[in-house]
C-alpha cells in the first residue's frame, strides 16, 4: 500500500508542470468551401487543437471532399478534393469572455482529382496557408467558429491560390490544470 502512495506522490510531482500550464484541448467539425480555379468544392472538415497559452496554440486540420464539382468555362471538366491536411500556429484574442478573434498560419497539403472528358489525373497541392476568423462559445464547452483561410498553392495548377471558407461546431475539453 505504501508503494502505491509513494508512486502516486511521485507521479503527481512529475506531472505538476503540465497540470500548471493553462491548456485547452479542443475539437471541431463542420463544413468548408474550397474556392479556386473556377470551382467551389464542398468538404467536411475536422480540427483538433491545443491552446497552450491564453493567446497562442496549435491545431491540425483534415478535410475530405463531398463530391466532384464542374469547372467554370470548361465543358466536361470536373475537380474533386480527395483530402487535405494542415498544421497551424493559432493566435487568439479575447474580445469578450465568450468571443475570440483568431489568426492562423501554417502549411497544408491536399490531393485533388481532376477529370476532363473522361481523362483523370491526380494533383497534389501544397502551400503556406494563413487566415482569420472568430469563435463564439455558448457555454464553457460548446461553441461555433467561422473562419477564412488562404492557401498559397505552390502548384501551377492552382495559380490563383485557394480560398477556404469554413463554419464548424467546437467542443472544448476544458482547462488541464
Amino acid at each position: 500500500m505504501n508503494k502505491i502512495a509513494v508512486a502516486a506522490v511521485l507521479a503527481g510531482a512529475a506531472f505538476q508542470p503540465f497540470a500548471m500550464a493553462q491548456s485547452d484541448l479542443y475539437v471541431s467539425g463542420g463544413y468548408s468551401a474550397f474556392d479556386g480555379e473556377g470551382a467551389t468544392l464542398n468538404t467536411a472538415t475536422l480540427r483538433g487543437g491545443l491552446a497552450f497559452h491564453e493567446i497562442l496554440g496549435a491545431e491540425f486540420e483534415a478535410s475530405f471532399g463531398l463530391g466532384a464539382e464542374d469547372v467554370d468555362d470548361t465543358p466536361g471538366a470536373q475537380v474533386e478534393l480527395e483530402n487535405q491536411f494542415g498544421a497551424y500556429l493559432v493566435g487568439r484574442y479575447p474580445v469578450v469572455s465568450e468571443f475570440h478573434v483568431l489568426a492562423r498560419i501554417g502549411y497544408t497539403t491536399g490531393e485533388y482529382q481532376a477529370s476532363n472528358n473522361g481523362v483523370t489525373s491526380d494533383v497534389e497541392v501544397d502551400g503556406v496557408a494563413f487566415g482569420v476568423g472568430g469563435e463564439y462559445m455558448f457555454t464553457d464547452a460548446w461553441g461555433v467558429r467561422a473562419d477564412y483561410t488562404r492557401v498559397e498553392a505552390e502548384d501551377d495548377s492552382f495559380d490563383g491560390g485557394i480560398d477556404v471558407f469554413a463554419i464548424s461546431g467546437v467542443f472544448k475539453f476544458g482547462d488541464m490544470r
